[in-house]
């Protein structure tokens, strides 16, 4: 069982819920399409669980970049769905980590 694929997901961290969208591609690319834009790396962690890292630009109403956020996700699949905890990293334009938020994601794969 791999995460391949498209998935719906509920994340939740300290003072809100929020949905997202992620893609897991057979060779290691994982994409977040929705609820924000990135790119990065998925690993098998043996079997049923998986680690994934997304990078995500920060931009101003002027679309300029002004920071991003390191997503890193330690997930568990089980059958149709997975739940993943972890911490994602705020760094500002030069690179400062700003806050470190513990996230939990909890996904389910879209049908196709």
């Amino acid at each position: 069982m791999t995460p391949v694929g498209a998935w719906t997901a509920r994340v939740r961290r300290p003072g809100g819920e929020s949905t997202a969208s992620f893609h897991f591609t057979a060779c290691g690319h994982a994409l977040l399409v929705a609820g924000g834009l990135g790119a990065g790396r998925w690993s098998s962690l043996g079997p049923g669980s998986f680690l994934f890292r997304v990078t995500e630009p920060v931009l101003d109403d002027d679309a300029v970049c002004v920071g991003w956020v390191d997503i890193e996700q330690r997930a568990n699949l089980s059958g149709e769905s997975f739940t993943g905890r972890g911490t994602s990293r705020v760094h500002d334009a030069d690179g400062r980590l700003a806050r470190a938020v513990p996230v939990e994601i909890h996904a389910t794969r879209v049908a196709s």
